[in-house]
């Protein structure tokens, strides 16, 4: 049959519409489903088994279809690839996946695997946004030196932050890993680094928890600079001290997980590190907080919604660390540092996580037994213990958080909007 017969066929069979597999070339089937739509399959037997998949559908009047002749060349490129011994289908899904070829590239990669397995991406995703990428993500991930690497660490070691500079490293490193598995270069320059001499040094576990006046005074400074710590923050570092959740565990919840009337919180197990749920009890004080967000938040379903463009509904995990910091001459990325106006109070330098951990250190200067403030953290239990404990200390934790509240709410001095 020659080629203007096989087109014409071709146009007769897709026109009629009847339900047909029909061969045209080696390998080459024209499948017919319906009336004007069809499709070109190649079929062929590799290794013994018998594959197949689509290589386009059928037309001559756009660049994405196939007329007969554009069929026949890719079933010829498939004939060759196969003569070669290479699966033509896997050589096609393998060009379909996206070309590593900057620092960038290699570290979207690495997050979109963590993104997948942990829920606390977004530490990863803030070293590298802050700190890494205006220096190394438009490099070629095979042209980038070893100076580029010590450079980005310098810089961080520069602006006192010691155990910052450690996450640089260790992230460089892991996407140095994820560069040499792809083949994208055969040494990994990073692996040379070490915490020890080049970044950080030891990790040292924080012990930093803020003293009774230190919260007064931090609270002060956050009131005197409500542009960069409006309300609705404030009452986020407010509920932070007073309910000792995990910063994201507040920021990313939705209206649903609140039920003012019976004044509880519910953390979902999808949320938390633990990935275990907890009914956290709203001390009295602190209803007029969720009230004010009510007010603030709109009609979103969110305690915390976007301020600005982004892909997540809700306020980003950086929003606090970043405003906090800028309130103690400490500025991420390119952005310049201002005034350490915490100076002027005499409050050192203290983090977001540092909150959970003074929540704590006050539940036991209050007097909370061990095993209800462990509760109120959410931490698991251990061993045999993890199993077979199953009591919540709900009554326990709702007197303890209570009491921390009173304490508490004197000292941030909120006033509510609806007062």
């Amino acid at each position: 049959m020659s080629i203007l017969e096989q087109r014409n066929r071709v146009d007769e069979l897709v026109k009629l519409g009847n339900p047909t597999f029909e061969n045209f070339y080696p390998s080459l089937y024209l499948d017919v489903k319906s009336p004007g739509k069809a499709s070109w399959i190649i079929r062929y037997q590799l290794y013994g088994k018998r594959r197949q998949f689509k290589i386009g559908s059928y037309g001559t009047d756009h660049e994405e279809l196939l007329n007969l002749e554009g069929a026949i060349k890719a079933a010829i490129e498939c004939r060759k690839k196969l003569n070669d011994g290479i699966d033509p289908k896997l050589d096609i899904e393998r060009q379909k996946q996206p070309k590593l070829i900057t620092f960038d590239d290699c570290a979207q990669k690495f997050l979109e695997k963590k993104r997948n397995k942990i829920k606390t991406t977004y530490i990863y995703e803030r070293v590298y946004n802050n700190e890494i990428k205006s220096h190394l993500g438009a490099i070629r991930i095979d042209r980038i030196h070893s100076y580029d690497i010590d450079n980005v660490i310098q810089r961080v070691l520069d602006s006192g932050r010691p155990s910052v500079a450690n996450q640089v490293l260790l992230f460089i490193k892991r996407v140095f890993k994820i560069a040499t598995k792809y083949k994208l270069i055969t040494c990994n320059i990073a692996q040379e680094f070490s915490q020890s001499e080049d970044a950080g040094g030891a990790d040292k576990k924080r012990q930093r928890f803020l003293e009774e006046h230190e919260i007064e005074d931090a609270f002060s400074i956050f009131r005197e600079h409500q542009h960069k710590i409006p309300t609705a923050s404030y009452i986020a570092l407010v509920l932070l001290l007073i309910l000792g959740t995990r910063k994201m565990e507040l920021l990313s919840a939705k209206w649903q997980q609140v039920d003012l009337k019976r004044q509880t919180f519910k953390l979902l197990d999808t949320a938390t590190k633990t990935q275990a749920s907890l009914i956290v009890p709203i001390p009295d004080l602190a209803v007029s907080l969720f009230q004010d967000l009510k007010l603030l938040s709109g009609n979103s379903e969110y305690l915390f919604p976007k301020r600005k463009a982004s892909k997540k509904p809700h306020i980003a995990s950086d929003t606090l660390n970043d405003a906090v910091a800028s309130l103690f001459g400490v500025a991420y990325g390119k952005r310049k540092p201002g005034p350490n106006y915490m100076a002027n109070v005499d409050v050192e330098h203290f983090t977001i996580h540092d909150l959970r951990r003074t929540f704590r250190t006050l539940l036991s200067k209050i007097g909370t037994r061990r095993e209800v403030a462990e509760k109120c953290m959410n931490h698991s239990l251990k061993g045999v213990e993890q199993t077979y404990d199953c009591y919540g200390f709900f009554p326990e934790r709702q007197a303890a958080l209570n009491n921390l509240a009173e304490r508490l709410m004197s000292l941030v001095k909120y006033k509510p909007l609806l007062s």
